[in-house]
This record gives structure tokens, C-alpha cells and sequence, in this order.
């Protein structure tokens, strides 16, 4: 057993493929929250998560929302939907504390919905989400990061304590199978966010009573990304004017 960084319980197991699947029948949510049943990577990881782990949890789901949406146009939250391949046992599977579809995938998704809750359980069978968030991983379960590399996931939102400090700091990965994770300055589906971006969102949220404080958190800060790019953009256009008319013959 483990105690998380965040103050969640926390054990993890490993076990053959065939000794996961047959645990797969067991209902663990009785006893904990969050489940992960993994018979490819071998891995059983059962939380309690603490009263500052939901909150947090919550809080980058609502961060996540609000962003995309008015970044991208399009988001789906996947909140706990269990990762797995095709074909894998019942009851197994990757359970981030968030998941999401961003963009085309989200539209996708709405799609299949139309069609009915069988065409939309084949689309997610068959898509991954875009974007994961994990708010608490211990070192001991860190090999989930590598399985939703290899689920196909595009990028990780990671959240750690920082040394000596309760606040819990962000780290952004891009995602590809069988490779390591790369630390990304800003988030690659999210308008260039950065993890201080984000992070100030998280400390304005926790603070805010109402829905529309939490979204003009979110909101703030979107904006000012917003206008920096358009800014950088400015600069850059007499730099490459210029450039273009020095080339010119």
C-alpha cells in the first residue's frame, strides 16, 4: 500500500494476464474509487482517492471543458471511461481521472451518437482520446504512462507535488507508443496553454463559489493567451516582410 502525494491510498500489484482477467469479474468499486485491471502491462493499481484529489480532479475536468471549447469549438469529456484495446477482457483497462476527445475526435464522437450507443461504444473502442489527465501517480504505478502512450493517447497532463510543498505542480507529455514521454513547454491541442496557465486556472477555480467565476478563470486566461499570440504574430510579420523583400531580386 501506498500513500499518493496528494494523500490518496493507493495499492498496487502485478500479476500475470490471466490471474488480472479473472480478478476482472470482481466489483472493486465497492471498496475504491479508481481501478485499473491491466493484463497487457501486467498491472493492478486500486485508490481511495482523497478529498484533494477529486477536487483537483473536478477542477482540471471543468479547466479542460471550458478551454476547449473555446479554443477548439469541440470537446467530449470521457471523465473514468475505462482504456483498453479491442478484443481485451471485460472489467480491464486503463481509468485515467479525466479523458477527452478535442476537436475533430469530439465531433466524431457526437456523430457516432446519433447512430446509437453501439455505434458510439465501436467508436470508442476504436479511438483514443486525445488528451489524458492523471492527477496522482505514484512512483510505483508509473508504467500507466506508457500504457496510454501506447493506447495511442496524444498527451498527458501530469500533476505532482513539488518538494516541501503541499501545491501540487503540471507537467504537460506528448505521447507516442513505444517511445518516451517529451515534456511539451505548451500543450499541443489546447492553443498553446502552458502548465502555468493551467495552474493559475486551478488556484482561480478552487477559490471561485459560483459557475460563472469558475468559468471567467478559465476564461482570463484563455483570452490573454489568445492575445499574446496574436501579438507574437504582429512582431513577427515586418521581420518576415523584410526578409522577403531583402530575398527579392
Amino acid at each position: 500500500m501506498h500513500v499518493g502525494p496528494l494523500g490518496s491510498t493507493i495499492h498496487v500489484l502485478r500479476a500475470d494476464a490471466g490471474t488480472i482477467a479473472e480478478l476482472a469479474v470482481i466489483d472493486w468499486t465497492r471498496s475504491f474509487r479508481r481501478v485499473c485491471l491491466d493484463p497487457v502491462g501486467g498491472l493492478i493499481v486500486l485508490m481511495a482517492p482523497s478529498r484533494l484529489h477529486e477536487d483537483l480532479s473536478k477542477i482540471l475536468d471543468d479547466i479542460v471543458d471550458i478551454a476547449a471549447s473555446t479554443l477548439q469549438g469541440a470537446v467530449r469529456g470521457l471523465r473514468t471511461s475505462r482504456l483498453r484495446e479491442p478484443g481485451a477482457p471485460p472489467g480491464t483497462g486503463m481509468e485515467p481521472d479525466s479523458a477527452f476527445y478535442i476537436g475533430g475526435n469530439a465531433l466524431a464522437y457526437r456523430e457516432a451518437l446519433t447512430k446509437g450507443e453501439d455505434a458510439a461504444d465501436a467508436f470508442f473502442e476504436k479511438t483514443p482520446p486525445d488528451l489524458v489527465v492523471e492527477v496522482e501517480i505514484t512512483s510505483a504505478a508509473r508504467g500507466k504512462i506508457a500504457r496510454y502512450a501506447d493506447l495511442g493517447v496524444r498527451e498527458l497532463w501530469l500533476f505532482r507535488p513539488r518538494d516541501g510543498e503541499d501545491n501540487p505542480e503540471l507537467d504537460f507529455l506528448a505521447l507516442r507508443p513505444h517511445a518516451a514521454p517529451r515534456p511539451l513547454p505548451v500543450s499541443s491541442l489546447l492553443g498553446s496553454l502552458t502548465p502555468a496557465d493551467v495552474r493559475e486556472a486551478v488556484n482561480g477555480m478552487r477559490r471561485s463559489v459560483t459557475r460563472d467565476e469558475r468559468t471567467a478563470a478559465v476564461a482570463r486566461i484563455v483570452r490573454r493567451r489568445q492575445h499574446s499570440s496574436v501579438r507574437v504574430r504582429e512582431e513577427d510579420a515586418p521581420y518576415a516582410q523584410d526578409r522577403g523583400q531583402e530575398s527579392a531580386p
